[in-house]
């Protein structure tokens, strides 16, 4: 019908404008300011009726659209999501809207790929979770856009290295190194590099750069025990306990191969984080069944978890921190993991998502 009218209207116009009032200056202006008005009041409409069909889309439930927002980082204690059996989750993905459409604008690359890849929402954060943007995460992290001295630094084993590189694919709205998986230590090492010289080369050589400051450590491994290397870089990255630096550290399965006990690990690891501010603690992922685990790795990392939780938020509001236990454990998917430990980039770009809603806040 809308086609119709505006070919119609147009028709009408067409032939007033080639009636004898068009031949005066005067009447053709205002024959002109008629067509304006009319093609602006068409544009309008149909942008009202493409709006209502995006924010009706089951794409977009429970999502901002990709919009300006005003988004705000939140400074120690950050913000809790919860920890233990409530964060229990159902892995799932939703459709890609069509690209045919301009409704596809409304998301950035990175939230399509999260929608497409696979996201894990906790009923209890239903209402609340955000699915980042590049340009929001960069926003509330960027020092210069919050008028703070935002400063963040992960460490620690292997998974905190996937984690800080499905940060930087956030960050940088782009797959680093093409999206591929991540086998071996060597490229896993590599992939990291390639992600923090990327990411700074974006925060010291934009003009008016925003870009964040977000760097990897590697003094956390769990080799040696926190109180010594780990310490040292948490008075590196600032020593007047500044709640706008934060430090993210994660390490318990190392940590737990060297003191062969559970409760001596989950006693250093509540050491270390009660001498120390601004240290957001990753739980250790789920271990799957395998041949390469024995049942004893199996049930202790489980009770290292378990064993964590009380001295942690949201119990303990001192000590942030940041629980992908279930959110790995209920990934069965054949792609979620390709050695039953590490897991696949969708998801540590979706921990990623975690950390991002632990520090920021979209208002």
């Amino acid at each position: 019908m809308k086609n119709q009218w505006i070919m119609f209207r147009g028709s009408k116009f067409a032939a007033v404008q080639n009636s004898f009032l068009c031949r005066s200056p005067s009447a053709r202006w205002f024959v002109g300011a008629l067509i304006v008005l009319s093609l602006s009041l068409v544009h309008n409409n149909f942008r009202k009726d493409l709006l209502s069909e995006v924010h009706d889309h089951p794409l977009t439930t429970n999502q901002r659209l990709h919009q300006r927002t005003s988004v705000r980082f939140i400074p120690y204690p950050h913000k809790t999501l919860g920890s233990g059996t409530s964060l229990q989750c159902q892995w799932e993905t939703r459709p890609k809207v069509s690209s045919n459409t301009s409704k596809e604008s409304y998301l950035d690359f990175t939230q399509q790929n999260a929608f497409t890849e696979g996201i894990c929402i906790p009923p209890t954060l239903n209402d609340t979770l955000h699915i980042f943007s590049s340009e929001e995460a960069i926003e509330c992290l960027s020092p210069k856009a919050q008028n703070r001295d935002i400063k963040l630094m992960l460490s620690g084993d292997s998974y905190m290295k996937q984690l800080y590189i499905g940060l930087a694919d956030i960050l940088l709205s782009k797959h680093i190194s093409d999206g591929k998986e991540i086998f071996a230590s060597t490229p896993r090492s590599e992939v990291t590099t390639i992600a923090q010289h990327e990411m700074e080369k974006r925060r010291s050589e934009e003009k008016n750069s925003k870009f964040p400051f977000v760097q990897y450590g590697s003094q956390c491994y769990g080799q040696a025990p926190l109180s010594e290397n780990c310490l040292k870089i948490v008075k590196e990255l600032g020593t007047d306990n500044s709640t706008d630096h934060v430090f993210i550290i994660g390490s318990a399965v190392h940590i737990y191969l060297r003191q062969k006990q559970v409760n001596a690990t989950v006693q250093e690891i509540n050491n270390f984080l009660d001498v120390t501010n601004r240290t957001i603690f990753v739980s250790p992922p789920y271990y799957y069944p395998d041949i390469q685990f024995t049942a004893e790795l199996v049930r202790d990392q489980a009770e290292v978890y378990s064993g964590l939780l009380p001295n942690v938020a949201p119990e303990n509001a001192d000590h942030p921190f940041l629980d992908v236990y279930e959110l790995t454990r209920s990934c069965m998917w054949k792609n979620c993991s390709y050695d039953k430990a590490h897991r696949s980039r969708f998801v540590n770009r979706w921990k990623a998502q975690l950390l991002l809603n632990t520090l920021c806040e979209v208002q």
